[in-house]
């Protein structure tokens, strides 16, 4: 009887420790899940807002489960209870104080957008008055004054703004660009939020097209062409760098997707844009000496316009008066190509890859070889000769003159 007692309470023991233990093993588990839940929410958390709702939950779940403390010390190994909170309050002040950056970094951004906006209406405005004395056909003195004032003022809102929406564009997408390869949801709608509320792809477009414009209003120099290019290769490098990530970013989205190739497009028309008017400033310069060369917009074209140029004068040698050959060849050399060509614009060329050293060379051995039909060294050197000896034969008979005279005094002395 005693026997048949004590089996049933044996049972009755192993069984409530197999439920005890049952019971610690969930306990354990359902912290260790409610705590991944936490850290993947702080990481995925995407606004200040939702890290301190974040805190409220770590702090109910510390409070749930502080009853199992020491139960958690044993489970947690080689963490505890307290250290693994640690762990999480840490990671979550980080991800606040990420937050806490984008919101000056955002009311900082704010002004600059503000000052984009403004820059771009004076510049609307100024564009417009550019364009209205470039209408009339005489100018006096006070006209081009003014059109220099206001050409000056709208290149110098230009530059500002450029620089602006630079600014925009490193202190949003600083981060972007060293962000992993594979970005979350979460991540990806924080650059969409940033890139959206500030406008930039607009900005962006904006600052391309008033370049643009700044080009078709006003003459520019050399000097300007060249500050212009290294503007238009700074920015457009920053673009190649954020721009199919943005591409990713956005793919799904269909106008955003169509607005990020336009600007793709707008840097290819800004760049065209530039090279059309610099290749324009050196064709214009031979047309004001009456030189008519076949138009060029690259560098071989330019080769094969000199070329061509110089073959017909070479082969039209002795059809044409010797005036007129030699006039067409030293207006070539002497008033456009040496003296302006070669020195401001062929470097400019060269450093961007519109023309090569190759061009360069081939166009000056065709200058060469031209000089020796329309004005061969040896001409020039029997030319030089003759005259030198003429020169000497004059130099000595006015010597031995004089000799002879001083002679014939010393003997009438005598």
């Amino acid at each position: 009887m005693k026997k048949g007692f004590v089996y049933p309470v044996i049972i009755l023991l192993v069984f409530n420790f197999v439920l005890i233990a049952q019971s610690d093993y969930d306990k354990i588990q359902s912290f260790k899940t409610k705590f991944k839940q936490l850290e993947d929410a702080i990481k995925n958390a995407t606004s200040l807002d939702e890290c301190n709702l974040i805190g409220n939950n770590v702090l109910s779940l510390k409070n749930e489960f502080h009853p199992d403390k020491s139960l958690l010390d044993k489970g947690l190994y080689p963490e505890n209870f307290e250290t693994s909170f640690l762990k999480l309050e840490s990671a979550l002040q980080i991800r606040k104080g990420d937050f806490t950056q984008i919101v000056q970094l955002s009311t900082e951004v704010g002004t600059l957008k503000t000052q984009v906006t403004e820059l771009s209406e004076k510049n609307q405005g100024l564009i417009v008055q550019i364009r209205q004395l470039n209408l009339k056909v005489e100018k006096d003195a006070a006209t081009i004054n003014s059109l220099q004032k206001l050409v000056a003022q709208l290149k110098n809102n230009i530059q500002q703004r450029d620089l602006l929406v630079r600014d925009i564009v490193d202190s949003l997408l600083a981060e972007f660009v060293k962000a992993p390869s594979s970005l979350n949801e979460a991540e990806k709608q924080n650059i969409i939020s940033k890139v959206d509320s500030r406008n930039l792809f607009y900005n962006i477009e904006r600052t391309i097209s008033d370049n643009i414009e700044f080009i078709k209003v006003t003459q520019l120099t050399s000097n300007d062409l060249s500050e212009m290019k290294e503007q238009y290769k700074e920015f457009n490098k920053v673009w190649k760098q954020i721009g199919p990530r943005l591409a990713d970013v956005y793919l799904n989205v269909r106008d955003k997707a169509s607005q990020i190739a336009n600007i793709d497009n707008m840097f290819l028309l800004w760049n065209q844009r530039i090279n059309l008017e610099i290749w324009g400033q050196i064709n214009k310069l031979f047309r004001e000496k009456q030189i008519a060369l076949l138009p060029f917009n690259s560098g071989d074209q330019f080769v094969n316009s000199v070329s061509s140029f110089i073959d017909d004068e070479v082969k039209n040698f002795g059809v044409k008066s010797s005036d007129e050959t030699e006039r067409a060849y030293f207006a070539f050399t002497d008033s456009i190509y040496f003296p302006v060509v070669q020195p401001t614009w062929v470097p400019i060329l060269i450093e961007n890859n519109m023309m090569t050293k190759a061009n360069k060379d081939t166009i000056e051995s065709r200058i060469a070889t031209w000089k020796e039909k329309v004005a061969p060294v040896s001409v020039f050197n029997w030319v030089y000769l003759f005259g030198g000896l003429v020169i000497a034969g004059l130099l000595i008979a006015y010597f031995l003159k004089g000799r002879k005279k001083t002679m014939s005094e010393k003997q009438l002395i005598e």
